[in-house]
């Protein structure tokens, strides 16, 4: 009778241990049993042994009740379960790994993480539709078995209000030359919860995946994709070509006069023309592979890292980029020499240049008041006589070009003739009549030296001898 306590294995071994007993352990009988078994002849003789000896606890395996080496405490998957599931269930189990090793000093591979987080019915927003379906379904017979609150049931499962459903482009050979060409996009996404969608502009290299910029705006605009050219230049240089979309930022043209799209620039066409920077556009997704997949990418890392820093607002996030830039290109950027012989990259012009190249020119046409009207201001022109700036009065109508620096700073083209602009108050801040006027300032005495002339109640022998010499000769 076989004993009732061993495990399948364990009942296997002691099964064919008792036929090779019974055939008095012949050469055929051991031969049988190691072959049934996949042991050598030693091991077999072994379990005979034991057999015969009437032990049956030697069969049973010498870890049975013991927890393994690699057992996650009851303490620390609580743990790991609550941070994923309330603070970074955005994030990639890779990603989250590496957030559990540098924040909080646990150390799970992804594996390990995906078995312990799909045992609490939660999954990465990147999973496999099958995997998503398949935890949904015991998710919802989990709540209809348990009387789960349906609050709490969509509590555990957010993630899947941001699952990733961005669909794979096709392999693209990618540029000999380090800085030969970037690619250009900007998507809409919620990087941080409750403020809304921001579009991150982004540029990346399209021969080492390096990413060479990155902004935040409201909207996909030319500041943006100014401020993402203006981070290019001061980190890298002045790159060969941009890859883009057809978005009116790059190209426009004009129905009635289409031949004017050969010859006429956008405001970012005419920088880049400026700096020698090539815009080659189209409309096609697949054009622009590597950022398509730095979009997924960010969406997927750039929110968990704002709850790890508590970045809230745009301003924090625009400024929180330029460290991270780095940080994220020696972790997913191919290693290359990057020599002269592998960038094309030209060294960028001074500060003043890219500030003035980096510019928004827009029409404006003084009014009655001799103003420009701008941004929901007036700014009176002037320019410098003599040594001071005064103002200049135009006749209304006169057309005039507003030049906005990449600094903020406006000045106004008219008549050919560049002009500081001056903004008008809308109402003064101070009245001469009625407010107090400033308190004069309190002079600090003048206290003499005590070396002072004024402090002697002599003269020196010198002054003396000078003064003597003077009325003798007038005498005389």
């Amino acid at each position: 009778m076989e004993p009732k306590d061993l495990r399948p294995n364990e009942q296997l071994k002691w099964r064919v241990a008792k036929e090779v007993d019974d055939l008095g352990c012949t050469d055929v009988a051991i031969r049988r049993g190691r072959t049934k078994l996949g042991c050598t002849r030693k091991t077999m003789l072994k379990y005979v042994q034991w057999y015969q000896g009437g032990d049956i606890s030697l069969f049973r395996h010498k870890n049975r009740g013991r927890k393994p080496a690699t057992t996650i405490d009851e303490a620390t998957r609580t743990k790991v379960m609550l941070l994923y599931r309330d603070t970074y269930h955005c994030a990639s189990y890779a990603h989250f790994a590496e957030i559990l090793a540098e924040d909080h000093g646990i150390h799970l591979s992804e594996g390990t993480l995906h078995t312990l987080l799909k045992g609490c019915l939660l999954v990465s927003p990147h999973a496999r539709k099958a995997t998503r379906r398949a935890v949904e379904k015991e998710l919802r017979a989990r709540a209809r078995r348990e009387n789960v609150p349906r609050a709490e049931a969509e509590h555990i499962n957010a993630a899947f209000n941001v699952l990733d459903k961005v669909d794979a482009h096709p392999r693209k050979a990618r540029s000999k030359y380090f800085g030969e060409v970037i690619q250009m996009d900007a998507c809409e996404h919620v990087w941080v919860a409750g403020a809304g969608k921001w579009h991150l502009h982004a540029a990346v290299d399209d021969a080492t995946g390096e990413v060479v910029g990155m902004w935040f705006d409201h909207q996909e605009t030319l500041a943006g994709y100014y401020h993402v050219l203006y981070m290019i230049l001061k980190l890298y240089g002045i790159p060969s070509l941009f890859h883009t979309d057809r978005r009116t930022v790059f190209e426009y043209s004009l129905l009635s006069k289409p031949d004017q799209e050969k010859d006429t620039h956008t405001q970012f066409g005419a920088a880049c023309n400026t700096l020698g920077i090539g815009i080659d556009a189209c409309s096609s997704p697949q054009f622009k592979p590597r950022a398509e997949r730095l979009n997924r990418t960010l969406q997927g890392r750039l929110p968990t890292e704002f709850v790890r820093h508590g970045i809230t607002t745009m301003e924090q996030a625009n400024a929180f980029l330029w460290e991270y830039l780095p940080i994220f290109n020696e972790q997913f950027s191919l290693k290359v020499e990057r020599d002269l012989e592998t960038s094309t990259f030209l060294d960028s012009p001074p500060e003043t240049e890219i500030n003035a190249i980096l510019a928004v020119v827009s029409e404006r046409v003084i009014d009655a008041g001799h103003c420009i009207r701008y941004h929901k201001a007036y700014y009176l022109p002037y320019r410098e006589k003599r040594g001071k700036m005064c103002p200049e009065y135009h006749r209304k109508g006169t057309r005039a070009l507003v030049i906005k620096a990449f600094d903020g700073s406006l000045l106004a083209s008219i008549h050919d003739q560049i002009h500081i602009m001056v903004e008008v108050e809308a109402r003064r801040t101070h009245s001469k009549e009625f407010d107090p006027g400033p308190a004069p300032k309190k002079r600090a005495p003048h206290i003499p030296g005590p070396d002072h002339p004024w402090r002697s109640s002599y003269l020196s022998p010198r002054i003396l001898e000078d003064h003597i010499k003077a009325k003798e000769d007038y005498l005389w």
